[in-house]
């Protein structure tokens, strides 16, 4: 399963487990989550789910793994969220 995100000054095509780099947060630290909620595209393998702009309920986590000039992050979990019915 892959997804492309939004990171604000550019786009990332990520998976669980990969390492990505984005521009300095000020408020984050080695080790802090961090919830990329800006999903432009989905993917299983089969059929994408392609966002209008973004997909919804879908959302990216992970975790910081050092903080430079760039963050780079571990992601760690990758779903759409289940919306359940009451």
């Amino acid at each position: 399963m892959y997804a492309i995100i939004d990171t604000g000054n550019s786009q990332e095509k990520v998976e669980v487990g990969s390492i990505i780099e984005v521009d300095f947060i000020s408020d984050k630290k080695d080790g802090d989550k961090v919830k990329f909620e800006k999903v432009l595209l989905i993917s299983d393998g089969k059929s994408p789910k392609i966002g209008k702009p973004y997909v919804s309920k879908a959302f990216v986590e992970g975790k910081v793994v050092s903080h430079n000039k760039k963050i780079r992050f571990m992601l760690y979990n990758l779903e759409e969220e289940k919306i359940q019915k009451e």
